[in-house]
């Protein structure tokens, strides 16, 4: 433990940063080891407060001392009543402002009235939350929202497309309909759905009114029939044209395709593998993206990079979602959720 002179009694004040200084601490660094400001060591030593209870007990176990040797037993409230305060009182007062010189103007102008005080504390409460309500009406009506980030590096992205995908957007024009083998594009449950009746083949639906240069692109998919879903993209000429496919299996397997037609006999592989953060099996929501940027394509599942690739086919063209099947027709894939942010 360390001593302290007893030939006179000492104030808590000066106790107090007499061991400060023995200990070669600065008043930030003695606030640190008590869990709290430098202000309010700054009004102990000032003797402009004293300390609670609670950091009563803190400053015997920290320097080994008990309340008389403090001088906390015999303490007594500062001399000029004007300006005592408490200490939950002084540390309540504006940081930026020194504590001498608030109580020296306390002081010149006399004790505050009791409601004065509670105003103070009031207003800005009675502020707060006038605005907080005034924000969450504006939230929950939809006049101020908060559009989501770009969660994909170099995540500098733009929000230019954000849909639920529970019904059509005349601005973005999903493909809706079935051609002659039944395969067909639809809003059911409140979901965009691409459907495959036949073994061997897939059907993709496009989003018509969209083309798109460097982008990410991600819609959460469920794969309820079939082997696969996926998505499609910078189609140049819709899914009869050349296009990026991008489609995972139930088991997590994963190819990247360059189309150059609606044959797949004429694609060319980019790249495949085994994504383990994919959430296998039918009926299982997983999170599928694409990065496109210049002539690197990255991919993701469930926002884990899992591949990226070099390749300058194409430079634009629409979305697309899809579905198909090798071995377990029919192919159902339901998508909601669907975002793109341009580069």
């Amino acid at each position: 433990m360390y001593g302290m002179e007893t030939s006179k009694q000492k104030s808590f004040a000066e106790i107090v940063k007499h061991q400060r200084e023995m200990r070669g601490w600065s008043q930030a660094r003695m606030a640190e080891e008590l869990g709290t400001t430098p202000n309010r060591i700054s009004s102990w030593e000032r003797n402009v407060s004293v300390p609670s209870a609670y950091f009563r007990e803190k400053l015997c176990s920290l320097l080994d001392m008990n309340a008389h040797e403090l001088g906390l037993l015999s303490e007594s409230p500062p001399a000029v009543p004007s300006i005592s305060i408490s200490e939950d009182q002084a540390m309540a007062l504006d940081p930026s402002m020194e504590v001498s010189e608030t109580v020296a103007e306390r002081s010149l102008i006399g004790p505050r009235p009791a409601t004065r005080k509670r105003l103070f504390i009031l207003a800005p409460l009675i502020t707060l939350i006038v605005v907080a309500s005034a924000a969450f009406i504006a939230f929950s009506s939809g006049f101020i929202s908060i559009s989501p980030s770009d969660p994909y590096p170099p995540r500098t992205g733009h929000l230019v497309l954000d849909s639920t995908l529970q019904q059509q957007d005349p601005a973005i024009n999903w493909q809706e309909g079935t051609n002659a083998s039944d395969a067909r594009c639809t809003f059911k449950n409140n979901t965009y759905v691409a459907y495959q009746p036949l073994t061997g083949y897939f059907h993709a639906c496009i989003a018509q009114k969209t083309d798109y240069t460097n982008f990410a692109y991600e819609v959460e998919m469920t794969i309820e029939q079939g082997d696969f879903g996926g998505i499609v993209f910078r189609s140049e000429d819709g899914i009869d044209g050349r296009f990026y496919l991008f489609r995972v299996h139930t088991d997590g397997s994963y190819w990247l395709y360059r189309f150059a037609d609606n044959s797949i006999a004429h694609a060319t592989l980019l790249d495949q593998g085994t994504c383990k953060t994919f959430n296998q099996g039918l009926n299982q929501p997983n999170l599928i993206a694409v990065v496109a940027q210049n002539d690197v394509l990255t991919l993701y599942v469930n926002q884990r990079e899992i591949s990226s690739v070099h390749d300058g086919g194409y430079t634009h063209g629409q979305i697309g979602l899809l579905a198909g099947s090798m071995t377990m027709g029919p192919a159902e894939a339901a998508f909601k959720n669907v975002r793109v942010w341009t580069l």
